[in-house]
């Protein structure tokens, strides 16, 4: 942080710069982009590690009414060409690390994009543990220090630029190909009264120390920084996710906002209690979950952790956040992702949209705020929807009676066996509940006899713990039905999840065949 506690900061591995000098960076790369003949809505890729940079690329970007489109840093070639065919990139940013990728996945597009590297800091690398050596440019591409030199006057302003730059998102894709949302052009009250609601839910205002611990590729996590930006927020960037990295920064920064993922909560709880508590996070006001489900036996103990500080919220990068529920409202909602707020709407229906009772599973309809742009995927039109205004992303749940949602998992992976409905999601919350476990993914595999499917789960134990199939299988016994418990179960050292929080069960399901 500077001497001047007025002046926000931004600050990554090791490094430090002022907001003012972040945004002149930001307007020179606007320059830059401009003479480069990117015009409004053209598409720029950004594949690179949480750093500075790509704050400053991201909203020098923007500023143009260039569209940013953050890349997956663990997407191969032919995943990262998909986006380059399927969005007409014109221009990409990319760490040296990921040239090598970026230009294989143009070979494979067709694509004549240029490309501009991004040099990784020494530092950068150092607070990562990656390779030092990736300090040394590929001499392939014009660097981005080399474009904001050779364009000394930073972009002025663009009426509509930022409206423009926010055309077009890509899905995660962890159940297929990403798709792209386009979205209509915001009015200036649109984006203020999204700014707003983010803003005031989020916990976000000027001077507010913020920590961006999870992939600046990733929607929320980006979004939530480019505003704490814009808002003059000060903001500590994890290069990468480590718990004990996390609990180091929140205590010596004093942290009062994070957006986080059920995953990192379970890896704090992983570090010994005696160690957490060497680390002071009574700074913490808003610590905000979302991206993927959360087990009650977790959420209990992460409300043990982080009190009424911690947030969860539900939603889809088409219609924005659709619920809120705070620590209080869950204790007395055990397992619910909360209501609808802001003027959104969820309903629980069937597949032609039939409202089904309170408790009973189906599909969960829901529909942005009404502020929420309108859109439709890119190149494939607008979805078709049996309900007037509601969308259905292929998440299932309940609603309880007092208007509570439940997610029970996403219809592509209700595992089927003798012509019964099982919801992963239910077992995956009894597993995670057993001392010892850290992570867990419940999915469906071919059945060699003819029930069609059986159930499998894999368990990444918590450091130190005797975890085995029997051990597991015994004391689910009691409390699941026989058909549900997995008939294969692997203690595992790892599990497939981007850094979103989100497990590639595709990935889970060809690896067990």
């Amino acid at each position: 942080m500077t001497d001047d506690p007025k002046i926000a900061t931004i600050v990554c591995g090791g490094r430090m710069r002022t907001q003012p000098e972040v945004l002149e960076r930001a307007g020179r790369i606007g320059s830059a982009v401009l003479a480069a003949g990117i015009g409004r809505g053209d598409k720029c890729v950004i594949m690179a590690r949480n750093d500075i940079e790509f704050l400053e690329v991201s909203v020098g970007i923007a500023s143009t009414g260039g569209n940013p489109l953050p890349i997956n840093t663990r997407w191969l070639a032919g995943e990262v060409a998909h986006v380059l065919t399927d969005a007409k990139v014109r221009l990409i940013f990319a760490h040296t690390e990921f040239v090598p990728v970026v230009e294989a996945a143009c070979e494979l597009a067709g694509s004549v994009a240029r490309i501009v590297e991004i040099a990784m800091a020494a530092e950068l690398l150092t607070e990562g543990g990656w390779d030092a050596g990736l300090t040394r440019p590929t001499g392939r591409h014009e660097l981005l220090q080399e474009w904001i030199d050779a364009h000394p006057e930073p972009v002025g302003h663009i009426e509509g630029a930022i409206s423009d730059s926010m055309g077009v998102i890509y899905t995660s894709g962890t159940t297929g190909k990403p798709k792209g949302v386009a979205r209509e052009q915001m009015s200036p009250r649109q984006l203020l009264s999204i700014a707003g609601a983010t803003a005031q839910r989020m916990g976000l205002a000027p001077g507010v120390p913020m920590l961006v611990a999870g992939p600046l590729y990733h929607t929320s996590p980006n979004a939530v920084a480019v505003l704490g930006l814009r808002m003059g927020a000060d903001i500590v960037i994890m290069p990468k996710w480590d718990a004990r990295a996390f609990l180091r920064l929140v205590d010596r920064h004093r942290i009062r906002q994070v957006k986080i993922v059920p995953t990192m909560v379970s890896r704090i709880l992983s570090v010994p209690a005696g160690e957490r508590a060497n680390y002071d996070l009574s700074s913490l006001t808003h610590v905000i979950h979302s991206a993927a489900p959360c087990p009650p036996a977790l959420k209990r103990a992460a409300i043990d952790l982080f009190g009424d500080a911690l947030w969860e919220f539900y939603g889809c990068s088409e219609a924005g956040t659709i619920t809120w529920i705070s620590a209080a409202e869950w204790l007395e909602h055990p397992g619910s992702v909360g209501r609808a707020a802001d003027g959104s709407a969820v309903l629980i229906g069937d597949e032609r949209g039939n409202p089904l009772p309170a408790g009973q599973i189906g599909r969960v309809w829901v529909r942005g705020a009404e502020y929420w742009p309108r859109f439709e995927y890119l190149n494939q039109g607008a979805p078709q929807s049996p309900v007037e205004g509601m969308l259905w992303v292929g998440d299932l749940g309940y609603l309880d009676a007092d208007g509570y949602l439940y997610l029970t998992g996403r219809d592509a992976e209700v595992v089927i066996r003798g012509g019964v409905n099982i919801y992963p999601a239910e077992i995956e919350n009894a597993i995670a509940a057993l001392d010892g476990v850290e992570d867990v993914a419940v999915f469906g595999i071919p059945d060699p006899g003819d029930l069609g499917e059986i159930v499998a789960a894999h368990i990444l134990p918590r450091p130190g713990a005797k975890l085995t199939e029997d051990t597991v299988r015994e004391a689910l016994s009691g409390e699941l039905a026989n058909y549900k418990v997995p008939s294969r179960i692997e203690i595992v050292d790892s599990l497939p999840r981007d850094d979103s929080g989100k497990v590639y069960k595709r990935q889970l399901r060809e690896l067990s065949r």
